[in-house]
């Protein structure tokens, strides 16, 4: 990366160094004597991030040459991998990166907003809920290490977002994500050939699946993982690596990008998670309608038959797709039992009802600050009734009950309100980025935010960066590459050219632009 305006600390600096070190060298004993290793874990986080902000505050830094991309999607991969055959927790590597580079992303959002009102509108938004699930937690019954390990989860996806602005996309990190997109499988597809063709032998490596039930979407064998986790991972990443590929594809119209979208979308049907499988057709549909969008019309018209026909064939054949999970979540008339999920759901609103207006505090109810330091409320209740409660599964397992709960209605309004305005910017930036050089990385991370959140009644992925750090870096970084400033349109006929002239000198005007 390239860090400009640099300042020598002399020995101010190394009395800070002296004085953490000293700080974290007392509590880490003090900790490590009293068992507390999770809250070490954390602790040494805080410092550690603390050191490496000291060393970047008050200056302006930026990637140009795409270490971000390539060092996160890397990180990524091998945390996995090698968290279940060491045992350790070095998920927590891509934390330090996160918080330790919190200064400079902060310091560049603040700089992009002061000529972005829309970044302004949701930096607003997003403030106000941070305000009201701190003041709920005040005035609430939050205890202080699970309110403060809430915290700082729920801060991760705003600071992946924020990191995200501080890679510039230009010709170089694009034809980076290029190569991502198109040799990732050769990682992928070995791995999961062994999962499938040696299933007792995968697990020596990547530890055993916590999933074992049958792949519920193709029938047969199981969900599949790959070198990741879980097989929610291997879906939702599959599922990005599929929407770039059709993204290149509508660039390019090369018949090998057609080919690793099925390929990919093959990864996600193995994976076995329907919430990923559903959102990735929907994100790659609505790329083909942005890029084809004078078809728009036929396209609606098509699915519209599609839909009627489907229904029909339900209909006459009397058969309901995904029963099971309409009737665990009381949707048809069934007598199975109501699905982990739906509990969890329906007792956050009671939650919110319960402690309204401003909800219960952080660290209360459905997240990990809850699951590991405070479960009173889960008790009261009911939950010891649940098999899974008491043994510790599924408490994490969606995301919208966490918010409702913890923040009440009002704070979960306007985390909703943030994603719409999200959502509908980078919509309208994919639709008028046609022909651009942009034109790629706008798809991208429209379908990057398309997939964090269609999987947000099902999985927290949003804001966990084992699985949602690239996704959040691209969607950082494509903000700003598409923001009014920078446009590429706009460029263009500062320049006299047309914007076909542009397309075809990416790096130049990007680089210029950035």
């Amino acid at each position: 990366m390239n860090a400009v305006d640099s300042r020598s600390w002399g020995k101010n600096w190394s009395l800070a160094v002296v004085v953490i070190f000293f700080v974290f060298s007392l509590l880490g004993g003090l900790l490590i004597g009293a068992g507390q290793f999770v809250l070490l874990a954390g602790f040494g986080i805080v410092v550690l991030s603390t050191l490496l902000s000291l060393l970047f505050l008050g200056q302006r830094v930026e990637d140009r040459r795409g270490f971000l991309l390539v060092g996160v999607w890397w990180g990524m991969l091998l945390v996995h991998g090698l968290q279940q055959s060491s045992g350790l927790p070095i998920g927590y590597i891509l934390e330090l990166v996160l918080f330790g580079l919190v200064l400079a992303s902060v310091q560049c959002v603040w700089n992009l907003a002061r000529q972005d009102w829309v970044l302004r509108l949701l930096l607003a938004l997003l403030l106000l809920h941070f305000g009201m699930a701190l003041l709920s937690s005040m005035l609430g019954r939050s205890q202080t290490f699970a309110a403060l390990w809430q915290l700082q989860y729920n801060l991760k996806w705003p600071l992946m977002l924020g990191l995200g602005t501080l890679l510039i996309w230009n010709g170089r990190v694009d034809d980076l994500m290029r190569k991502i997109i198109a040799w990732s499988w050769i990682f992928i597809v070995p791995i999961l050939a062994v999962e499938i063709a040696a299933p007792e032998i995968h697990p020596y490596v990547f530890g055993e699946n916590p999933d074992k039930s049958v792949n519920p979407v193709i029938g047969i064998g199981a969900r599949y993982r790959g070198p990741f986790n879980h097989s929610g991972y291997l879906a939702i990443i599959s599922a990005l690596l599929a929407a770039g590929a059709m993204a290149t594809f509508l660039v390019e119209r090369g018949w090998r990008w057609g080919l690793l979208i099925l390929l990919y979308a093959a990864i996600v049907l193995l994976s076995g998670q329907r919430q990923e499988l559903l959102a990735m057709v929907f994100a790659l549909f609505l790329l083909a309608a942005i890029s084809w969008k004078q078809y728009l019309h036929l396209m609606v018209i098509f699915a519209t038959l599609l839909g009627g026909l489907l229904i029909a064939g339900f209909i006459y054949f009397d058969y309901i797709p995904m029963r099971d999970t309409l009737a665990q979540w009381g949707m048809v008339d069934d007598l199975s039992r109501p699905s982990e999920r739906a509990i969890l759901s329906t007792n956050g609103i009671a939650v919110a009802h319960q402690f309204f207006p401003l909800g219960s505090g952080l660290g209360t109810y459905g997240g990990v600050g809850a699951q590991k330091f405070d479960l009173k409320l889960f008790w009261e209740l009911g939950f010891g009734r649940y098999w899974w409660f008491l043994q510790g599964k599924f408490l994490v397992d969606t995301y919208w009950p966490n918010v409702i709960a913890e923040s009440g209605f009002v704070g979960a309004f306007l985390l909703l309100v943030f994603f719409m305005v999200l959502w509908i910017t980078l919509l309208r930036r994919a639709w008028c980025s046609v022909g651009t050089p942009v034109y790629r990385v706008s798809l991208l991370a429209l379908a990057a935010v398309t997939l964090l959140l269609a999987n947000t009644p099902s999985s927290p992925v949003l804001t966990d960066p084992r699985g949602a750090f690239i996704f959040w870096l691209i969607i950082g970084s494509a903000w700003r590459a598409t923001m009014p400033m920078y446009s590429t349109n706009r460029l263009a006929r500062s320049h006299g050219v047309s914007a076909g002239s542009a397309n075809r000198s990416f790096g130049a005007a990007v680089g210029r632009a950035n």
